[in-house]
This record gives C-alpha cells, structure tokens and sequence, in this order.
C-alpha cells in the first residue's frame, strides 16, 4: 500500500514550511541581537540616546556679557562671530579628535546662532601671565586663551592648534589643525590684531572693542584663525571647518609709497587677510541676557541644579524621568518615602553627582518646596523636571478656563457645582461624606500644603499639572490625556 501510493502521490516534496541549513543557528543568533539591542536600549546606549543627550547638554541657553563701556574683558562670556561663514565658533565634545591628546572638533555654526553652551566661550588670562587679572581690559596684541563654557563641560578645555605636520591637520582643508583641547601648553594661546594690516601696529595696546572685527593670531605659529565655506557634518547638521591659515588677498597695498612716506616698516606684513580671517566678540545687547553665567568661584544654582538633573536622567537611560523613583527610592535609606537633607546628599554622591558642600545645601532648600527641611517624592520630581512647554502650558490654562465658571481667577466650590458631580461618588452613595465633603477633598488635592482655603488659584492649578506633565514624555500623549478629561479643549 505505501508503494502504491508513493506511485500515486510521487516522492515527499519540500513545502515553503520546511526549515533547511542552519535555520537554528540562525535563529538564535537573530535573538541574540534582538536581547542586546533590548539591553543597551534600557540603558541608553544606543546612538540615538548618546546624539539625543549631547543635544540637550550642548544646546542649553547660556548667558553672555553685558559690557557697558563696549569693550572686552578678561572673564568676559562671548561669542565668536566669523564674517565670512556669518556662523559663531562652535565645539561637539562628542567629535574627540583621533590624537593622543583629549581634544574635540571646533566649527562654525549657522544652525544656533543664539547663545547656548556649546557657542558661548570665556576669554581667559594666558598661561604665565601673573599680571593680568580677570576683569582687565583685553588689548590688541596681547596673549589670552579662550576656554570652553563651564555649562557644556567639567573638562577644562581651550581652543588650541598645533603646527602643520604630516600627522597633524584638519580633515578637510588639510591646514593646520584647531581644536579644544585639554593642554595647556604655549599651542593654546592667541592674541588679537586690528582687522587693518596697515593700522594694526598703531592699535597695540589699545582695549580690544565688543561686537568689532578683528584678526585672531595663533602666537605660537603666527597663523590667523580661519573659517571658509568648507563644510564639515556632524549631529548638529552641516557646518564650517575652522583652522589657522592666513589667506591674504592679492592686492597689494602700495607697500613701497607707505615705507618711503614712513608710514610702514619691513615689519608690517604686504597684504591684508580675506573675510575668511575675520571674526568679532559679541556680547549681550542687554544686562538680561547675562542670567546663567558661571563666575570664577561662584557656580550659580542654576548649574547645580541642571548637573543633578543630567546626572540622574542620564543614570535613567532611556527611560529617563521614569526612573527617578527608583532612584529616589535607593536614596532613601529608611525607605519611610521622605529624604533628609543628609540622605539627599549621600544619595547623589553615590549617584556619580559631585558638587560643592553649600552647593548640596542649596539644591536641597531649592527642592524643598513647604521648606519643612523634608522633601516627599512629588517635590523631588518637580524638582528635577523642565518647565511645560507653551503646548502644554495652552493646555492647562485652558482646563482652568473650563473650570472658572465665574471667570474671577480661581476656582471654587461654587465653580464645581454643574462641572463636578458627586452624587455617584461611592462614598456619598455609603453615606459616608456629602456632595460637599467631596468638593472639598477634590480641591485639597490642588491646595499647596499648609494652605486649605478652598480656592484653587491659577499657580496652584499650574503646580498641580506641572507635576503630572513630568510623568509624561510625550506632548501628543499629554494633550490626548488633557483633553479626554476636559471637554471642550
């Protein structure tokens, strides 16, 4: 009978089911990628993580100097504004330079031209020089360093070049190479000259002038910093390449009747540099854009705040705000759901989060927002939270609308009634609480502590939502949530 109906039927034939070569080999290393791909996720490892964090670090608003007389001084907050690619000087810690000194890439930047952490730079006194002090005037020949904005870094980086060698030049101009680097050797130091080759010798000595085009000279090489329309791509988009390379244009400049009238000297250089050499400081157009500046010695606590902030997010992965109150738990150590100040401090030292002494002490008091000397896990959450974006911010002062009847500025007992219905409230249906009871617990759990006066004011509302919006990373989800609980959003 078998033999009949192979006869029949014909041999066994494979079908699009059947499995052949190493089908289980294959599988299982399929499924080892997946589960490393899930880990590094859950820690935030991926490329996308490491992009989307230096992001946020290097795109934080920074603070610039106010000069009052127009003219730059040491310790002054600036931007370095380059003529010829119209971008302002720009670093990425991220893009470290494949020599042996720690050093990153240094562009200009059409993308943030406002002052954040990664554009924003501090004129400081140069290596050896014990005369000058922060707060002196910056004077046209003389040698200064430029440093990397203490907001985007710990690292004491400074703008830095070495002399051109077969080992050493930039990517893409092949010239000789800048960077910021964490030497502090004779490569780091610069001077300014007038932007006028022929006058530049007369303005030695003078004060260097805010928002002025001027030349900026390698010292040790003597090249002039340059930035052309060499594009260079990295996470923040296309930008330009900076190096030090003189380009000087081709017309000279009546040399020999300037010498024979006096007016030159062998020592004055023949051409002018290009527009691709030209850069100028600017500075803040107001007092107000001087907010978030670090001082020497004087770290606001604002900083302090945001390197709590970036520490614990970044311990969080991917998951981010998500994962505070696992670490809130592991920093309470009697695990009774409040945090002392000194739990608060151990915590976040063992966290990887290193501040000064007071500055602990001030971040605690910043959190603690009933200043009870005891911060519950709502406090520590809104401590550690951004402030909602204006989507969210329309969102909930739209609720509040909703809800102020009366149109006063606050809400009441008398704006819930028609709004809020109680009645199928399962403690008013027990007979355990009245309609009224269950008014007045609905607004406590808007009331500030310390403060039941049955009023809910805008700040309270606002409060109130700000804690529930830090929950949720997702503005669409945000608005969805919102408007399922208020109609008429």
């Amino acid at each position: 009978p078998l033999n009949r109906k192979i006869m029949d039927e014909g041999p066994a034939r494979y079908s699009r089911k059947t499995r052949i070569g190493n089908w289980y080999e294959d599988l299982n290393l399929q499924e080892d990628k997946i589960r490393k791909y899930l880990e590094r996720k859950a820690r935030g490892q991926l490329m996308i993580n490491q992009i989307h964090r230096n992001m946020q670090g290097s795109l934080k608003p920074s603070g610039l100097t106010y000069s009052k007389d127009g003219n730059v001084r040491f310790g002054d907050y600036v931007m370095l504004y380059s003529v010829r690619t119209e971008g302002v000087l720009s670093t990425d810690i991220t893009d470290r330079d494949a020599g042996n000194i720690e050093a990153y890439a240094v562009t200009t930047s059409t993308v943030t031209k406002g002052p954040v952490a990664r554009n924003v730079f501090v004129i400081s006194v140069a290596p050896g020089d014990k005369k000058t002090k922060t707060g002196d005037y910056l004077l046209f020949g003389q040698s200064f360093t430029l440093k990397v904005n203490p907001l985007l870094t710990k690292k004491q980086l400074q703008l830095a070049s070495v002399p051109l060698s077969p080992m050493q030049f930039s990517k893409i101009s092949k010239k000789q190479l800048v960077n910021m680097s964490v030497d502090s050797s004779v490569d780091t130091v610069f001077k300014v000259g007038h932007r006028d080759v022929n006058t530049r010798f007369e303005y030695d000595g003078l004060p260097v002038p805010c928002n002025a085009e001027i030349v900026i000279l390698h010292k040790r090489t003597g090249k002039g910093l340059c930035s052309d329309m060499n594009k260079y791509h990295n996470d923040f988009g296309t930008e330009f390449e900076v190096c030090c390379d003189t380009q000087t244009s081709t017309k000279r400049k009546q040399v020999l009747m300037h010498e024979k009238a006096g007016r030159l000297t062998a020592d004055n250089a023949a051409k002018g540099e290009t527009s691709a050499n030209f850069w100028a400081f600017l500075t803040a157009s107001d007092p107000s854009m001087e907010a978030g500046m670090t001082k020497d010695g004087d770290r606001p606590l604002r900083i302090a705040l945001q390197t709590i902030k970036n520490e614990l997010i970044k311990r969080g992965g991917i998951r981010g705000l998500a994962s505070l109150k696992q670490i809130f738990r592991t920093m309470n150590s009697n695990s009774d759901g409040i945090l002392t100040e000194e739990e608060f401090t151990k915590g976040l030292k063992e966290k990887g989060v290193h501040l000064k002494p007071e500055e602990y002490k001030l971040a605690f008091s910043s959190y603690d927002k009933d200043k009870n000397g005891k911060l519950n896990y709502n406090e520590f959450l809104l401590g550690l939270s951004d402030e909602p974006n204006n989507r969210r911010i329309m969102l909930i002062n739209g609720a509040f609308k909703i809800m102020d009847k009366t149109r006063d500025g606050k809400i009441t007992l008398q704006d819930l009634k028609g709004v809020y219905t109680p009645a199928s409230d399962p403690e008013v249906l027990d007979g355990k609480m009245t309609g009224t009871q269950v008014l007045s617990q609905f607004l406590n759990h808007f009331e500030k502590a310390g403060v039941q006066d049955g009023v809910i004011t805008l700040e309270e509302w606002q409060d109130y939502y700000k804690l529930i919006s830090a929950t949720i990373d997702s503005d669409d989800y945000f608005e969805l949530m919102m408007k399922r609980v208020w109609k008429g959003l």
